[in-house]
Formats: C-alpha cells, structure tokens, sequence
C-alpha cells in the first residue's frame, strides 16, 4: 500500500477534492476528455483500461452524453470516486484479457490514461496488444502516459509514483520507445494523433486508429 493511498483513505468526503488538486500537478483529465471527444464525436462505447477511480470516466461523460462506459481495474473497487450517471457505466475489477474474452472488437474507442509506466516491461506489450484487440474496426485504441525526460517535474513525476503510490517497478519511456510500444501492440493501426497534454509537456496522447478491413 503507498503512502497516497494510506492518507486518502483517511480525507473522508475531502478525499476527491484533495485528489484533484494533486492530480492536476501533472495531468488535466478535463483536455484529455476534450481530445477524445474530438477524435470520436460519435462514440457510443468506452472501455478505460485502468480505470482507477473513475476520475477520467467522470471527465469522459460530461463531454460525451450519449456514450456508455466500462472501466476495469485490477486493484479493488475500481471507479470508487465516480460521481456521475451510474447507468451509463460499468466497473470491473479484472485484468484486461478477460474483458478481451467477453468483448473483443466491440469498442469505438479504449482509453489508457497513465497506466503503461505503472505496467511490468514484460507484460507492457500483452496490455496494449488486449487494448487493441477490444477496438471495432475503425475505432480507436488511445494511451497516454508520461515520457521520461529531465528536470524538477520528471523527478517530481517519479517520486510521486515511487514513493507516494507505492509502484516499485514504474518505469518511464521515451517517446521513441512509446511509438514502438504502439507499434508492436497494435501492428496496422495507423497513427491517427500525436499530441502533448497540458499542464506538463511529458504528458504524451498517441491515439491509434484500427483500419476498416484487414488487421
């Protein structure tokens, strides 16, 4: 358990305002929300891969109001936060391939914000692969996460992850490193989007498009 988690749980009806406010130090949900929408004005279904607490499926249904919503989460009580319409979402607590099993190709867009870094190297490839292999034909499979680099909010970055939330296998990549990432995961995808997210240059969107027919 890190030490985030040992103090939120303790901040009671104060925990989502609190949470907030450290999150957005490094990441507005509110532009990355806007992003999806833009590419997919008429996605009907989201799967978030990596859910959390629901704090992104909140950002994600203000802005799209006609989109119903799954988010899984290997830790307990995924979406615990989640403050919106209940009907439109569901929360899973299970590893990606399961959803895979149930619902391969179903989404128009799988969405795994800051989650790779936080995911063995061993394993990196089989998450992003599971992610594509949910996206329909024409949809897409959009990851963002945090490219490695230097000064006080990488190190800022790292030490929030290391020591707050208790990950001791986070490791961060290179942007070089993202795209072969991406490439190997969803071989056929075309990049549809490359894009820096607010307020830290590191934040880094790639949203990859499944082609129509073929792959």
């Amino acid at each position: 358990m890190g030490l985030g988690y040992a103090v939120r749980s303790r901040l009671g009806k104060y925990e989502p305002a609190v949470s907030e406010a450290y999150r957005s130090a490094f990441i507005n949900l509110d532009d990355v929300a806007t992003t999806v929408a833009s590419l997919a004005p008429h996605a009907t279904r989201i799967a978030e891969i990596g859910c959390g607490d629901g704090s992104m499926a909140d950002a994600m249904l203000s802005r799209m109001p006609s989109v119903d919503y799954v988010g899984i989460d290997v830790a307990d009580n995924p979406g615990r936060l989640f403050a919106g319409d209940r009907s439109r979402v569901r929360f899973v607590s299970e590893p990606s391939s399961a959803l895979v099993a149930r619902e391969a190709g179903t989404f128009d867009v799988v969405l795994l914000v800051d989650v790779v870094h936080h995911v063995a190297d061993k394993d990196r490839v089989a998450v992003l692969s599971d992610a594509a292999a949910l996206v329909r034909p024409g949809g897409l499979l959009i990851f963002k996460d945090w490219e490695r680099g230097r000064g006080a909010a990488h190190l800022l970055a790292y030490t929030s992850d290391r020591y707050v939330s208790g990950d001791r296998t986070v490791r961060f990549m290179p942007l070089d490193e993202l795209r072969e990432l991406a490439a190997k995961a969803a071989p056929g995808f075309e990049l549809a989007v490359e894009c820096r997210v607010p307020p830290r240059r590191n934040n880094v969107l790639l949203a990859l498009r499944r082609p129509t027919s073929g792959t």
